[in-house]
């Protein structure tokens, strides 16, 4: 059961705040009439604010489709916690929460790591899966580089954080650019975290988590999306995660990185879920 919520408009977007019974948070927005879940990147349980549903139209298009559920990962994590424990907390809820599903589920890049376990551990859960931005294991430089943004952002050094993801990203703008852009919105984007050490419990589970072994196991639908510019996934993975899914199917953009987002994008993943 619901623990609290609030309910807002953003312009003329109705958005409903809150969390869970099992600590859960999440963000709640759309037209359609079944819902689609989906778990947001990370380290940090952090959920799209008002500002990126408002000026950057995230998941437009899909929340004409589907109610969409945006969730990240619940607060005061032991020391310890994997992506695999991460994934029976989505299990819980789409169990008490959604009378069992089967669902259509989307994890994106930290999410998508956890959404592997999901597919692989409670299959009866999902209806079909989207694993964007994400493959069986980021990149060396992409797991070094998280686990420098949660020990920043633990230690509330916000500026420094989101400005060394800088290093991640290429938009076609210069880098340093870029990388001064985040510096400064980086109070916008992120507020002081209310458990420091969830960050840190994390990046360590990104670190740890390899799940090449596991995707033999995965047998609902499933489409890989990515870019082939990507830092953290470089684009022989995204391959080697959608050979190892029986029957899945893989888009590749190319030029994109790790920041895929948009009315092409939204336009693919429904093309999938609406089967």
């Amino acid at each position: 059961m619901l623990v609290r919520f609030t309910v807002f408009f953003v312009g003329n977007v109705l958005v409903e705040k809150g969390v869970f019974g099992n600590g859960v948070p999440y963000v709640k927005f759309g037209e359609g009439d079944k819902p689609l879940l989906v778990f947001s990147g990370g380290p940090g349980n952090y959920l799209p604010s008002d500002l990126m549903i408002r000026l950057f139209g995230q998941f437009k298009l899909l929340s004409k489709n589907y109610v969409v559920y945006v969730m990240s990962r619940k607060s005061g994590l032991p020391e310890g916690y994997t992506t695999r424990d991460m994934a029976k907390d989505y299990a819980t809820v789409i169990n008490t929460e959604f009378g069992g599903g089967p669902l259509d589920v989307m994890g994106m890049s930290y999410g998508g790591l956890i959404v592997q376990h999901l597919a692989a551990d409670y299959p009866e859960l999902i209806r079909r899966m989207v694993i964007a931005m994400s493959v069986y294991q980021f990149s060396d430089k992409g797991n070094k580089l998280d686990m420098r943004f949660a020990h920043l952002l633990s230690e509330n050094k916000r500026r420094a954080a989101l400005s060394s993801m800088g290093d991640s990203m290429d938009n076609g703008i210069k880098r340093g650019m870029l990388k001064l852009f985040l510096w400064l919105i980086a109070p916008i984007m992120y507020g002081k975290p209310e458990h420091p050490t969830d960050l840190v419990v994390e990046g360590k589970a990104e670190l740890l988590h390899n799940t090449k072994s596991r995707l033999a196991e995965i047998k609902v639908p499933t489409l890989v999306i990515g870019g082939d510019n990507d830092f953290y996934c470089p684009v022989e993975r995204l391959r080697e995660t959608a050979d190892g899914i029986a029957g899945s199917e893989l888009v590749i953009y190319e030029g994109k990185g790790h920041m895929i987002s948009g009315k092409q994008f939204d336009k693919d993943l429904l093309a999938f879920l609406n089967v």
